[in-house]
């Protein structure tokens, strides 16, 4: 009985999203990625103090780390010939041929991610510590995204 009620809850608890909705997310998550990356570049270009960012990564992890439940599997939706552009999704199908080496790409990046909120914190990003960042977003990209 027990274990019935928490399989139930656990169940319940994973949010059920319609292709569009997820798509739509996972673009709006990638966007504020891609802001919050460039207001980091222009504070380290311009020498100027990143402590004021540090609060915006904490958004970059939360969506990094959800990334794996946004894109639904095959069983979930038809799947897609790679590069599909229905829904304006560039996620490749090869993303269901590896969900462990997405998942794993996905928990890189935020590590990474805490990496620059420490350095952010500390006042200390430079544009090595982007660079790395920016790696974990590309291998990512490479496999999983089409161009």
């Amino acid at each position: 009985m027990l274990v019935a009620g928490l399989a139930l809850a656990v169940g319940s608890a994973a949010p059920a999203f319609a292709q569009g909705d997820v798509i739509a997310e996972r673009r709006a998550g990638f966007r504020m990625l891609g802001q919050t990356m460039e207001a980091f570049t222009q504070a380290v270009n311009q020498r100027g103090d990143t402590r004021a960012l540090a609060p915006r990564v904490d958004q970059m992890i939360a969506f990094i780390n959800s990334l794996p439940n946004r894109v639904p599997t095959a069983s979930l939706t038809p799947p897609q010939p790679q590069g599909t552009n229905e829904g304006q999704t560039r996620a490749l199908a090869a993303i269901d041929a590896d969900r462990a080496g997405f998942a794993t790409r996905a928990s890189n990046a935020a590590t990474a991610f805490a990496a620059l909120k420490v350095a952010a914190e500390a006042g200390t990003v430079t544009a090595d510590t982007l660079r790395t960042v920016g790696g974990t977003c590309g291998a990512c990209h490479q496999p999983f995204r089409a161009r």
